[in-house]
């Protein structure tokens, strides 16, 4: 049953993407977005809505800890995931196999900051990158702003 909705959401992803019309998208703080702003809600809320149906894949020690609060963040952050589906509505399910999660604390979510304040080399990257590489990108956010992550084995 989830496989299929999943099937059913990264269908509506790509229905709306291929609505948008400005595709070459750069790497700008999200108040300078003028174009698409309508469709990008919409996919963001197809991505989050795919995200509930996601298993976590990644923990921190200290969301580890009896008693912690702890967030759920995407490894590869949702305004990516929302500008790739735009750039190539086509590779919408490759982008949504990039929704990956990671259970970390408050404070460790607030360190690793946001995508373009703190990590606009790697947004940048992530714009252009195969679809592959963007969990790996993600990742260095975390090492670059001292969140250890280790990956849930099975």
């Amino acid at each position: 049953m989830v496989i299929e909705q999943m099937d059913e959401l990264a269908r509506c992803a790509e229905a709306v993407a291929v609505l948008a019309e400005h595709r070459d998208i750069e790497p700008v703080h999200v108040s300078k977005v003028k174009h698409d702003r309508q469709i990008r809600k919409v996919l963001d809320s197809i991505v989050r809505l795919y995200t509930r149906l996601m298993w976590t894949s990644y923990f921190s020690n200290a969301a580890c800890q009896e008693g912690a609060r702890v967030h759920r963040d995407h490894i590869v952050p949702v305004r990516v995931l929302v500008d790739r589906m735009i750039m190539n509505p086509f590779e919408t399910s490759d982008i949504l196999g990039a929704v990956v999660l990671a259970e970390i604390t408050p404070e460790e979510h607030k360190r690793l900051g946001g995508i373009w304040k703190d990590h606009e080399d790697v947004y940048a990257v992530m714009l252009r990158c195969p679809p592959d590489e963007l969990v790996d990108l993600g990742l260095k956010r975390y090492v670059r702003s001292g969140v250890e992550v280790h990956g849930v084995v099975f």
